[in-house]
């Protein structure tokens, strides 16, 4: 009982502060205080920002007994919340250090969680289109749960004895494939390439203008999801592309200026002592013809060059 007691506590507490709930989903969820929440069959068990849980919706009867029996080599769930009516049941994995979904969070570990994700639900044979929004309240009567472990996982323990390559993790994220945190990996990941060549279009214009160009292809994206996201969490994801990409292209950008900038000085440089030889032989000559009696006129018309220039190269004395 102590310890069905520290495991509940401990996945309560994670629970966001007004989460979505109700009692029947058919009507819709509503956003309530967690006191509230907490008295209703379904909750919401992450916040927008954090993912803390792992939840998957197993709608077939021997959801429960099959963790015993067929899924050899799947890491044992914290939660099991079965519907005692048909055996359906969500299996419930806390992580020991949520995965940050913030405008600061790093796109790797969102990356290597939607591959320790998406493994666990094909091995659990989980339905695809569970977005995760709401799970079966464990505290609730209705449901009958089963506590399997007090101790949250790392991801590293959750992806110990499962299949993960690089390619998995890299593998692209199709929009109507997309849900939880493959929605994450998939706007990031298409809209980062996609503002590599943008950018240069913006280059003279302002920071802000750039951003909202970047929320606005973000948005865009999103809007195909079957579940999208809040415009909060968009908006987080844009806001670190465009980041980037700005600090970045505006050092490239830059450098190519610079070195321009080099190769035009380098060129005028050999250009100009080329030029200063040439015109000093040329000075040499005036000074010659001058002194054998010629005009400047003749001059000019000798060596090749206007009256005016003689006549200047004569007044700063050749």
């Amino acid at each position: 009982m102590q310890q069905l007691s520290l495991a509940l506590e401990q996945t309560i507490s994670k629970f966001p502060a007004k989460p979505y709930c109700s009692d029947d989903l058919s009507f819709g969820v509503q956003v309530r205080p967690k006191h509230i929440a907490l008295l209703k069959k379904y909750i919401q068990p992450n916040h927008p920002y954090y993912t803390h849980f792992f939840v998957f919706d197993l709608d077939y009867p021997t959801a429960y007994v099959d963790l015993f029996y067929s899924m050899v080599g799947v890491p044992i769930p914290n939660l099991i919340v079965e519907n005692p009516q048909n055996g359906h049941a969500h299996y419930i994995y806390q992580l020991k250090t949520p995965i940050y979904q913030t405008d600061a969070s790093k796109p790797k570990p969102i990356a290597f969680g939607n591959a320790v994700y998406s493994r666990l639900r094909e091995l659990l044979k989980a339905d695809v289109g569970y977005t995760g929004l709401i799970t079966k309240n464990a505290l609730h009567q209705h449901w009958r749960t089963h506590i399997l472990r007090s101790e949250p996982y790392t991801l590293n323990q959750l992806a110990e004895r499962l299949d993960l390559t690089q390619h998995k993790i890299n593998k692209p994220i199709a929009p109507d494939e997309a849900v939880g945190l493959g929605r994450n990996c998939c706007v990031f990941h298409t809209v980062r390439h996609w503002a590599y060549v943008e950018i240069r279009k913006y280059r003279g214009k302002t920071y802000n203008q750039w951003l909202q160009g970047v929320i606005d292809r973000c948005t865009a994206l999103n809007s195909e999801f079957t579940a999208p996201m809040s415009y909060n969490e968009v908006k987080g994801i844009a806001k670190s592309i465009a980041r980037w990409t700005w600090k970045r292209d505006s050092y490239c950008y830059q450098e190519f200026i610079d070195r321009q900038t080099r190769k035009s000085k380098l060129g005028a440089s050999k250009g100009g002592t080329a030029r200063s030889m040439q015109y000093q032989d040329r000075r040499k000559q005036a000074q010659a013809l001058k002194a054998q009696g010629l005009t400047n006129t003749q001059i000019a018309k000798r060596i090749g060059v206007t009256r005016v220039t003689v006549i200047r190269w004569f007044s700063q004395g050749v």
